[in-house]
């Protein structure tokens, strides 16, 4: 997809190279964000030997990113590379996050287009049940009755549940305390 990390920056949301290993993962990432996640870090930490990170900020075309990204994490101390495990969720959350926080700016004249995003992005995190409420071909589980409201009100109500989740996501990521540096 090639979200940008700056949707992190824009949303306030710490990431670090657990975040970008993940986009990696997840075909999220553009290689030039990584390249420049790098070289920032090296000119935060000019006193860093870690000679990953500074191929990483050299980029190019011939350069293993994802064995890379590895081995700056396993220099953290991060050995386990299932992305099923609690650690890894968390940077999954925000991944989906910062893709639903650019497709609700990017949609916010056009309501119906954003919910139909939204289920796109349902599909590709594999369904999870904190997005239920809002999915527009979901049946409401709540006893709301879509029938007895007119088109736009069933809209607005998805989008009102929309926002709300973004809200609660948001404040749980900014809560995240886990947070790994390389020396």
């Amino acid at each position: 997809m090639g979200i940008s990390m700056d949707i992190f920056k824009q949303n306030k949301i710490k990431y670090d190279w657990k975040t970008l290993y993940v986009g990696f993962k997840l075909d999220l990432i553009m290689y030039s964000d990584i390249v420049n996640y790098a070289a920032k870090f090296i000119a935060e930490h000019p006193d860093t030997s870690n000679q990953n990170i500074v191929q990483l900020a050299w980029g190019g075309e011939n350069i293993d990113y994802e064995s890379l990204l590895v081995d700056i994490l396993k220099d953290s101390h991060i050995n386990d590379f299932n992305l099923d495990t609690d650690i890894w969720q968390l940077e999954k959350r925000k991944w989906r996050f910062g893709i639903l926080a650019y497709l609700k700016r990017k949609y916010q004249e056009n309501f119906e287009e954003l919910l139909n995003k939204i289920t796109e992005v349902y599909a590709d995190f594999n369904y999870p049940e904190d997005m239920d409420s809002f999915i527009n071909y979901l049946e409401p589980k709540d006893g709301y009755n879509p029938s007895k409201y007119s088109k736009e009100e069933n809209v607005i109500r998805l989008i009102n549940l929309f926002n709300d989740f973004m809200n609660q996501i948001h404040d749980y990521i900014q809560n995240d305390k886990l947070v790994f540096d390389i020396d």
